[in-house]
């Protein structure tokens, strides 16, 4: 069984409590200060907007990020882009 650690994530006026593996502590704790910078920025960028809004828009935001990442790092992805490279190198050793 895995290390555990109970840790309280603090966002606006709520704690959460939560039980967590030690390891990945640090992903949570960098997911709480991701979120306080996003909160952070729509709150001081769109002035007057109820507080669901902006956690939605901080939400949206770790989302789009998210997604970005997933299709940066996707295996596929990373293939095309190399395959004229790959091609280059095949074609250079046909010719020795």
């Amino acid at each position: 069984m895995e290390d555990k650690q109970k840790i309280t994530i603090r966002f606006g006026s709520w704690d959460l409590p939560m039980t967590v593996n030690r390891k990945d502590e640090h992903l949570y704790r960098n997911a709480e200060k991701l979120m306080k910078e996003r909160y952070a920025f729509y709150t001081n960028n769109y002035k007057g907007l109820a507080t669901e809004r902006y956690m939605i828009l901080s939400m949206l935001d770790i989302a789009v990020r998210l997604q970005h990442a997933l299709e940066s790092n996707n295996d596929s992805s990373i293939i095309e882009r190399l395959k004229p490279l790959i091609d280059d190198i095949e074609q250079k050793l046909e010719k020795k």
